[in-house]
């Protein structure tokens, strides 16, 4: 029975990663955290006094604080960026924080449409704004994709090149895809070619 209940909280876990293509709110909050730490991120939703973030999360690559919006028939706008910047100097202003945390916006656009027939996650005006505001766009079906692969691949290589695509990126994210792994030839084997 103990065995079954922890398979079942597993499967309600795993399963936890789809809200990445279908929800808003807390449980599309919840979902960014739970991809976060499996791309191997430390991720974590930060309350403290007056100030509340979705997500601040870091890695030996960087420390990030990210924002997440759900529309449900439409792109995700400029509005959510405003908020990110005052969450960056909130952050900043704490004695703990001696530079200031890159900015990611994750977008959960049209999340009632079918996958294949949403349009672009974020407005003009948004991508434009994060261009001048150095803040990275994530588009969470895009997430999905990526943690899924590396689910498929597990390899540390894949995660760190998806965590430096969130890091480096300004605008919207282009997530690396998995390279078929190379098989390493031993010297037996080239002797028996």
């Amino acid at each position: 029975q103990q065995a079954k209940e922890e398979l079942a909280e597993q499967l309600r876990v795993e399963g936890r990663l789809r809200h990445l293509l279908f929800e808003k709110g807390k449980p599309l909050e919840e979902a960014i955290i739970e991809a976060l730490r499996k791309l191997g991120f430390t991720a974590e939703p930060f309350k403290d006094g007056g100030s509340e973030f979705d997500v601040v999360f870091e890695s030996p690559e960087g420390r990030l604080i990210g924002e997440a919006e759900g529309k449900d028939n439409k792109a995700v706008n400029v509005d959510k960026l405003r908020q990110l910047q005052m969450n960056i100097h909130e952050d900043l202003l704490r004695d703990s924080v001696e530079v200031p945390a890159k900015p990611v916006l994750f977008g959960n656009a049209h999340r009632l449409s079918p996958l294949d027939q949403r349009a672009d996650p974020f407005t003009e005006k948004c991508v434009t704004a994060a261009q001048t505001m150095n803040t990275a766009l994530v588009s969470t079906p895009d997430l999905f994709l990526a943690v899924q692969s590396h689910v498929e691949c597990q390899r540390a290589d894949f995660a760190a090149a998806c965590r430096l695509a969130i890091l480096s990126s300004v605008g919207r994210v282009t997530f690396p895809v998995p390279s078929p792994e190379v098989e390493q030839r031993t010297e037996s084997d080239v002797n028996d070619a």
